[in-house]
């Protein structure tokens, strides 16, 4: 997992919600019914920041459409279908720090091109 910040709790509690800077894009971080929940900052629909949205029971909305995601799992709630989800982040405790990590992992074993040798024939 690559590091991506880490925000302290009590900072965290008092506001709510946080971004945290993770370019090219941002994470908001939020306290919600006792627990840390991370998740991509901009919208998925039209790019708004959800850190400035509002949180209710495991859902976050969208300050711009009123979009509903749902802070575990990143999944559209409302409306059904109209965009993807949204990227979740794993969160892990540390003291009075909550540490944000991105959980994707991109890894190339072998960038050759292919050819005769590796399954493809591109001769005409």
């Amino acid at each position: 997992m690559k590091p991506v910040g880490r925000v302290s709790l009590s900072a965290l509690k008092a506001a709510g919600q946080l971004r945290v800077s993770y370019p090219p894009f941002d994470v908001c971080v939020v306290w919600s019914d006792g627990r840390v929940y991370a998740i991509e900052d901009a919208c998925n629909h039209a790019g708004a920041s959800l850190a400035q949205g509002r949180v209710r029971d495991g859902l976050i909305q969208c300050p711009m459409h009123g979009y509903l995601f749902a802070l575990e799992t990143g999944e559209l709630v409302a409306p059904r279908g109209l965009c993807a989800a949204q990227r979740t982040f794993h969160v892990a405790l540390e003291g009075d720090d909550a540490v944000i990590a991105d959980p994707f992992d991109l890894t190339v074993t072998d960038a050759s091109p292919p050819g005769p040798d590796r399954g493809g024939d591109f001769s005409d």
